[in-house]
């Protein structure tokens, strides 16, 4: 086992102790990006960085960072309230978190850059995703009454569609991301979003 491959364990191994399940890639994600951005800093190769440096990393640190982001994602969901929506609106919000997607498949080139913009760019898709899976078994057992068809959306669904759209609208309106057809086009598209992003309940 390489010296990479035995810290994507060990991190596992961590995360694991402070309650926390990392994936095997999302572990070797984590710690390829981490590789990629000191080696560059420290102006070696990364196999050097690899081979030197690697094995004193704090994955205690880093695992303690990640059971704290994930902490805030099970308050975030926890916080949040199921909410009945009507199925107009639901299509509308299946629409935007499709143009989410596409958003980012659009601005793949984002995935290679700074490891916040690749992170950024894989939460959309990971929220984007989720929530229309979710949406998937919801839209299936829809419910019509004397005010039409309706659907419950779980909390979770409400929590990963918001924070789709919320940071697909805040990059297109700052130019970070684009549907390379103009600035009308973008400013359209993330004043609609806007506008669905309305639908589901506050925070």
């Amino acid at each position: 086992m390489t010296k990479f491959q035995q810290t994507v364990e060990r991190l596992r191994e961590e995360g694991r102790r402070q309650g926390l399940d990392i994936p095997t890639a999302t572990a070797s994600d984590i710690l390829a990006d981490l590789v990629t951005d000191n080696s560059a800093a420290l102006g070696i190769r990364e196999e050097a960085f690899v081979r030197s440096h690697l094995p004193a990393i704090d994955l205690t640190n880093l695992a303690a960072h990640l059971k704290q982001a994930d902490d805030v994602q099970k308050r975030e969901v926890a916080a949040a309230s199921p909410a009945v929506i009507s199925m107009e609106g639901t299509g509308r919000l299946i629409a935007s978190l499709a143009q989410a997607v596409r958003c980012v498949s659009l601005n793949h080139e984002r995935l290679a850059q700074g490891r916040r913009d690749k992170w950024e760019a894989l939460g959309v898709l990971d929220d984007a995703s989720n929530c229309l899976t979710l949406l998937g078994e919801a839209v299936s057992n829809s419910h019509t009454s004397v005010q039409g068809a309706a659907v419950l959306w779980s909390d979770e669904s409400v929590v990963y569609a918001r924070r789709a759209l919320t940071r697909t609208i805040a990059n297109l309106r700052d130019g970070g991301w684009t549907f390379a057809h103009g600035l009308e086009l973008d400013a359209e598209v993330g004043t609609r979003m806007g506008a669905d992003l309305k639908i589901l309940p506050q925070e």
